[in-house]
């Protein structure tokens, strides 16, 4: 009776055994495939914040190279500009020299005359400067390429009226006297061939009596045109 007992005392303690051996290996087998899970999902959260970063970096370099690309676009746009205004400077700045709007300088040639000593003929006209004159050589001049001219510090441009009111003569409206003093810029040489040529209008006047000096300079200065003219009537033509 006591040998059956002490058996079945042994079977339940072996039971007791293999259940505890179950229990503790489910549990080690559970706490594993936890870890495993955990694992799995660290590894899952952290391939996708590297992707993430990865977008993020390829934006962030598309926003420089597009921020690259508008200061490029900048920067040609600012040289296009300066050179734009550069050449629209000069452009003008011609204009205004052509239309006698500011004072200029270069190499050319001053021409010096006055009347004749009216003792020299019989009729004392003939040894008079005359506005026709003054105007000839000036015309003289323009022909042999002066790109400024001026008379006695008036400037000389299209609108200017050379001309004689009783026995005064006028350049730009205002009186001027002898002696003449013509300031031209331009090439000496051919300035100067230009009004000495035979029966030129230099041979004439001397001709006449009417002393004629020319002077070749390296530093000519023109001044600017003394009075605007005024435009009441003409208009541009529209393109």
């Amino acid at each position: 009776m006591r040998s059956l007992h002490w058996q079945q005392q042994q079977i339940a303690v072996v039971i007791v055994g293999l259940t505890l051996g179950l229990l503790v290996g489910l549990q080690v087998r559970t706490l594993g495939l936890q870890q495993s899970t955990l694992g799995a999902t660290r590894a899952t959260v952290l391939m996708e914040r590297l992707l993430q970063a990865q977008e993020e970096s390829r934006q962030l370099r598309a926003e420089v190279d597009k921020l690259r690309e508008q200061v490029r676009e900048y920067e040609q746009a600012m040289t296009e500009g300066r050179t734009a205004t550069q050449r629209l400077t000069a452009e003008l700045e011609k204009l205004r020299v052509i239309a006698g709007l500011t004072k200029v300088r270069g190499p050319g040639i001053i021409v010096w005359l006055t009347d004749a000593p009216k003792a020299s003929f019989e009729d004392p006209s003939l040894g008079i400067v005359h506005d026709t004159d003054l105007l000839m050589l000036v015309n003289e001049l323009r022909n042999a390429g002066a790109e400024a001219i001026a008379i006695n510090n008036q400037r000389v441009v299209a609108t200017t009226a050379i001309r004689c009111v009783g026995n005064l003569i006028t350049v730009n409206g205002v009186t001027v006297s002898p002696p003449y003093e013509i300031a031209a810029i331009g090439d000496p040489d051919k300035l100067e061939k230009a009004l000495t040529m035979p029966k030129g209008i230099v041979e004439e006047l001397r001709t006449l009596g009417i002393p004629v000096r020319i002077f070749r300079r390296q530093d000519v200065i023109v001044p600017s045109l003394s009075v605007t003219p005024r435009l009441e009537l003409a208009r541009p033509v529209e393109p």
